[in-house]
This record gives C-alpha cells, sequence and structure tokens, in this order.
C-alpha cells in the first residue's frame, strides 16, 4: 500500500513580494499538519540558495519557482538545482523572453515545470490581469494546475459582494473551471499530463481591518495536493527528490481538506496480476480492466472516461470494469460541494 502525504503548492513569500517570512510559513503549515510545502517565488530560487529547502521538525520544505515573464502565462518550475550560471534570480534574464523561450530555457536545465493559472484571470476592478497559457501545442511542461485556490475565488468577485467574500472566502469556492478540466480531459488523451493543486498564496495586510486576507493557516487548510509514494518520508531519505517524483509522475490527487481530510483515498486499476495507480499508463490490455475506488469518508463518487461520466454513486465505494481505452479519473463531492480530483489512469 502506498503511502499518502498532504502538502500545499504555489505560495509566495517575502522573497517575491508576499508580506510573509518563510519561518512564518512553516510554522502556519505544522499547526495545520502538513507533510510539506512548495514554495514558489516569483523567478527566483533565492530561498533555496539561504538554505529553506529540506527538513524543519517533521514538515519538508521544498523550493520550486514560478516563472512569470511579461508576455503569455506561467509555470512552476520544480528542480533540485539552480537553472543557469547566473545564480538563484532570474527577473532580468526573463523580462524580455516569452513564455516558450522561458519554458525551453528551464527544459534545457532539466527542470520539471507544470503550467499554473493555465487560463488566467482578469479582474481590471482589482488590478489583476494574470495572461492565460496559450502554447498547448508545446509538449515540454508535464502537467498543469487544475485547481488554484485565490483563482476560484476571485472569479465572482466584485466590488459590491467584495466584504462577504472577505468575512467567507471558503464558501465562495465551486472547483476547477469545467473549461479547464475539460482541456486536461482532452490533453490526456494525446499524452499524459499530470494535475496538481495551487493556492497562489500572497500574504496582504489591509489597511483598517485586523485579520489579514488569507492568513497562511487558513488557507493551508482548504485546497491540498496528496501525494502517494513508497516508502515512508524520512529525514535519512531524498525526500525532495520523492516529492517532485511524486508530482510529476502524477502519483497524486487534488483535495480540499476543508470538507474533509481526504488522505487515504484511493484509486487504482487490475488487469491480470498487474496493478496500476493514479498517474500509470496501461498498455495493449487483451482482458477487461478492473478500476476500484474507495473513500475515508461518505462523498458522491464519479469515475469519469475522456471526461464523460461512466459510473456514479453514493457511498464508499465504487467498482468499475472496462475493456475501452481512454484516460479515466475521479471526481468526488461531499454534500454537492467539490472534494476530490485524481489524476488518471491512462489506458492506451
Amino acid at each position: 500500500m502506498l503511502k499518502d502525504y498532504k502538502g500545499a503548492c504555489h505560495i509566495h513569500t517575502e522573497y517575491s513580494g508576499a508580506g510573509i517570512r518563510i519561518p512564518d510559513v512553516i510554522t502556519s503549515a505544522q499547526e495545520v499538519g502538513l507533510d510539506f510545502v512548495i514554495l514558489s517565488d516569483h523567478n527566483t530560487f533565492l530561498p533555496k540558495q539561504d538554505g529553506w529547502e529540506g527538513w524543519h521538525d517533521n514538515l519538508l520544505v521544498i523550493i520550486g519557482m514560478e516563472a512569470s515573464p511579461i508576455r503569455d502565462g506561467h509555470f512552476l518550475t520544480l528542480d533540485p538545482n539552480p537553472l543557469t550560471d547566473s545564480g538563484y534570480v532570474y527577473r532580468r534574464k526573463y523580462k524580455n523572453m516569452t513564455s516558450v523561450e522561458c519554458l525551453d530555457d528551464v527544459l534545457c536545465s532539466g527542470g520539471t515545470t507544470f503550467i499554473v493559472h493555465p487560463l488566467g484571470k482578469r479582474k481590471w476592478s482589482f488590478i489583476v490581469n494574470v495572461e492565460a497559457w496559450r502554447n498547448w501545442e508545446h509538449t515540454g511542461f508535464v502537467g498543469i494546475e487544475i485547481w488554484a485556490y485565490m483563482h476560484d475565488w476571485i472569479d465572482d468577485l466584485k466590488l459590491s459582494n467584495l466584504w462577504h467574500f472577505y468575512k467567507n472566502p471558503n464558501l465562495q469556492l465551486k472547483g476547477p473551471d469545467p473549461e479547464l478540466l475539460s482541456l486536461w480531459d482532452q490533453l490526456g488523451q494525446k499524452r499524459k499530463v499530470v494535475g496538481i493543486s495551487g493556492l497562489d498564496a500572497h500574504y496582504k495586510e489591509i489597511p483598517l481591518i485586523k485579520r489579514p486576507l488569507f492568513a497562511y493557516k487558513d488557507l493551508f487548510k482548504t485546497i491540498r495536493t496528496h501525494i502517494l509514494v513508497e516508502h515512508e518520508l524520512s529525514k535519512s531519505d531524498d525526500a525532495v527528490r520523492l516529492v517532485c517524483d511524486a508530482h510529476k509522475e502524477g502519483r497524486c490527487y487534488v483535495s480540499f481538506d476543508l470538507l474533509a481530510d481526504a488522505t487515504g483515498f484511493h484509486f487504482t486499476a487490475e488487469s491480470g496480476d498487474k496493478m496500476y495507480y493514479m498517474g500509470d499508463e496501461v498498455f495493449n490490455i487483451e482482458t477487461n480492466i478492473d478500476f476500484n475506488i474507495s473513500s475515508p469518508h461518505h462523498a458522491t463518487i464519479k469515475l469519469l472516461r475522456n471526461g464523460k461520466t461512466q459510473r456514479e454513486c453514493e457511498g464508499n465505494s465504487l467498482d468499475f470494469s472496462s475493456t475501452e481505452k481512454g484516460v479515466y479519473r475521479v471526481e468526488a463531492y461531499i454534500e454537492n460541494r467539490p472534494w476530490v480530483f485524481t489524476n488518471p489512469i491512462y489506458v492506451r
């Protein structure tokens, strides 16, 4: 049985304009029981140079980077080493490059990349203009951010409902954008594309308001990525590499843990004497492939193939057999609220 670890991704700190220090990020993550966090400051790996990557008591801190060129979309890169001889800061280098040029630069250095906030977001009243990713024909990225807290929260935000959204931020979450999920399903039919979560957390204090907008301790209770690994993460292991590899391989799922901790959510497939897990690709199947889904909580469970529901049930488990090729993934809902979105098992 694979080990399940939960963490938060796409987190900004004082290294890229957020008003929070890394020690405070670490304390917030520890207080809510996270196993790992992935920091992703804009165009810099300086937190790695400054020694923040690694174990902090029972929390593993991983230093990624959000590459954010002025033109086109952004992406997260996970890589254990700085990308170029220029050191750890890439703001000047990426300033006049397109997103594809930045992506190619990272790939040449062996980096692993995930497109973040792929559909972009424009909210002129709140000075938000995030470019969408447009280069979907590029095959260099391994995955995309399918559910980002901030981009879900801001979707229906207006000046008229700002106070309500501020007081009840988590009630505004609707789940991954259906357009994005459809795009993900289409991409998966051509090649393996991993889905991860993100917070896009930028700590901000508002004048005259006591409670800060999006305290990290509160955010860390919400949308998480759970990874599945064969061995327990320990300080004697190459734990950073194990977590990064789980993201790269799609051995992970996204969940809204504020509804219920999804730890132990299970999606596998069997054919003959072989077992397949999230992120696996199954080739040349001549007999039935048996899918098994089990949930630690009562939920509405849906098994989808190429984006269309194949089987749906209420409860803690679902079984389904098929001989059809396709991209199989799971969605689960608690009281009609989005809860779990797994990575696919690909039957080629």
